[in-house]
């Protein structure tokens, strides 16, 4: 019987220059599946027509990412508890007549705080940045305990999923909020279009035992390179896009990704990018 064939995509404003690709297709290629996972360029204006035109040529999954996220959530007919909560969207499943959506990064974030074994229950964590992915981060800190606070340019924007617990002050105010808080992580989730940016902070304010977390998978960023200057432990964002990348497998075929197929791909990629 001939099957239809399956197509998998990237939407985002710098899609073309996303990991998604690479860790994915190496995904679909150790699994025996020659299923193509394409980038394309959209923002929340033109992501409705062409999703439609792709999902009219047999689009099975697709990624969002900035700033596609919380357009996403229009296409979707049905949504996990993570995405209608924070009203955004990054992964879809499509079958025929139903387009499933979820926020993965959640699930990533979570995983990967786990693996960096950053100890954050009962203590204080500032997030930087209130947008889809740093609501998704803040949501799974909660989940694990955390006392979470946002540092947003706007403290007086809507932020669907920042719970009534969360703290949020104004980007300006970040450095005093880590003199007086001592926050034991700080996370950026500055999206990838500015994520070369310095935040808005003073880095020396940055507690002596504070885990610098930047979620920007590409180049060292400016709050990293103060963290290794000063001794602290950090991490960038590639150990989430993995798994977040991992659990979209999971969900289009049903069965497990290679991590290390997906890590290899990942760290080619990059190094080819670096020459």
């Amino acid at each position: 019987m001939f099957e239809a064939p399956k197509i998998y995509a990237l939407f985002g404003g710098a899609a073309n220059n996303s990991l998604y690709p690479a860790t994915l297709n190496a995904a679909f290629a150790a699994a025996g599946l020659k299923w193509p996972y394409v980038p394309f360029r959209a923002d929340g204006e033109t992501l409705a027509g062409l999703f439609a035109r792709l999902e009219a040529d047999g689009l099975a999954g697709a990624n969002f990412i900035y700033p596609c996220e919380e357009a996403a959530v229009a296409l979707c007919t049905e949504l996990s508890v993570e995405a209608a909560a924070l009203a955004a969207v990054d992964t879809v499943r499509c079958t025929p007549g139903v387009v499933e959506g979820f926020k993965l990064d959640v699930y990533a974030f979570a995983r990967s705080l786990d693996e960096l074994k950053a100890e954050v229950a009962g203590k204080p964590v500032l997030v930087l940045g209130a947008g889809p992915a740093g609501r998704a981060c803040g949501l799974a800190l909660e989940r694990a305990g955390a006392a979470v606070a946002y540092a947003v340019p706007d403290v007086t924007r809507p932020r669907p999923g920042v719970s009534t617990q969360a703290t949020v002050i104004r980007m300006e105010d970040a450095s005093a909020f880590m003199a007086n808080k001592k926050p034991v992580a700080l996370i950026n989730t500055a999206p990838p279009a500015s994520a070369s940016d310095a935040p808005s902070l003073s880095y020396a304010a940055i507690p002596s035992n504070c885990f610098v977390y930047d979620l920007s998978c590409f180049a060292r960023t400016p709050l990293l390179d103060a963290a290794a200057a000063r001794g602290l432990r950090h991490a960038d964002g590639l150990l989430m896009l993995l798994h977040k990348s991992g659990r979209a497998f999971e969900l289009w075929t049903g069965g497990e990704a290679r991590f290390d197929v997906m890590r290899r791909a990942a760290a080619a990629e990059i190094a080819k990018r670096d020459t």
